[in-house]
């Protein structure tokens, strides 16, 4: 805000200072349903860099770069691993293949209903506390979508399963059998952990951050495993564990706290 007083002979301002502090706040890729955010306080004020301390909370950059593999203590391969159709939701697709000039190859697809299911033994981890974020590996296999990028389309989406069948087999599991009688959002969360633009080489590889937080709920059994869902008009292919190529079976990539 400025004042000014003028007379003759000399000018005067009077500057005041005002300072403008905004606060933001967004709920953001939770899916297509309703949601509401319940808040029983929410403050917005003036920090000092030199002497405010550390963040609270845990920071989870929005696609960081991954780190080298060697980083990591804890390298584990898939348990189970599958496709699940909601057309076709007493099917099991444990042996969805193609085949090029190397033989059968098995897959797994995301397309518009088609999604993958993945699970992990954590046995050896049981009681232990994640070490910062971790990563999930996959190599692409076959992508085809929209020549021209659009933002959000055409890209897989990683969600947790957070509900269902615990400990289901890639051999039977079906959509049906997986949802155990409930809704797809029940069942898959309808936040995501993050959307991907898959590689499009074939051998590619995908590495996916995967948040603290969720991979401990991995750990101690809340989060039941991992689903890939189209997001957009997509069909991405990625190596399966039964080729028994070690270097192409889906893997995470994690530390734990050593006490």
């Amino acid at each position: 805000m400025l004042e000014a007083w003028l007379a003759p002979g000399f000018c005067i301002h009077s500057i005041y200072k005002m300072i403008l502090v905004y606060g933001q706040l967004a709920l953001m890729d939770w899916g297509r349903e309703k949601y509401r955010v319940d808040l029983d306080y929410f403050k917005v004020d003036i920090v000092h860099v030199d002497s405010i301390g550390p963040d609270h909370g845990e920071q989870a950059p929005y696609h960081p770069p991954a780190p080298s593999l060697d980083k990591f203590a804890h390298h584990l391969a898939v348990a189970h691993e599958a496709m699940v159709d909601v057309e076709y939701p007493d099917m099991n697709f444990n042996h969805w293949q193609a085949q090029d000039e190397r033989g059968i190859i098995n897959l797994l697809t995301v397309s518009g209903t088609q999604f993958v299911i993945m699970r992990w033994d954590f046995g050896a981890l049981a009681g232990k506390r994640a070490a910062g974020s971790g990563l999930l590996e996959l190599t692409t296999y076959a992508l085809q979508r929209p020549a021209e990028a659009q933002k959000d389309f055409g890209m897989a989406r990683v969600v947790e399963i957070i509900d269902g069948a615990a400990n289901w087999d890639q051999k039977d599991v079906t959509y049906r059998w997986l949802g155990q009688g409930q809704a797809l959002n029940q069942v898959m969360n309808s936040q995501m952990i993050i959307d991907v633009a898959v590689a499009q080489k074939r051998g590619a590889t995908n590495f996916i951050t995967l948040s603290k937080p969720m991979l401990q709920r991995m750990i101690d059994g809340k989060t039941l495993g991992l689903a890939l869902r189209p997001l957009g008009a997509v069909h991405a292919s990625f190596y399966a564990q039964e080729n028994d190529v070690a270097d192409l079976i889906p893997k995470l990539h994690i530390n734990v706290a050593s006490n």
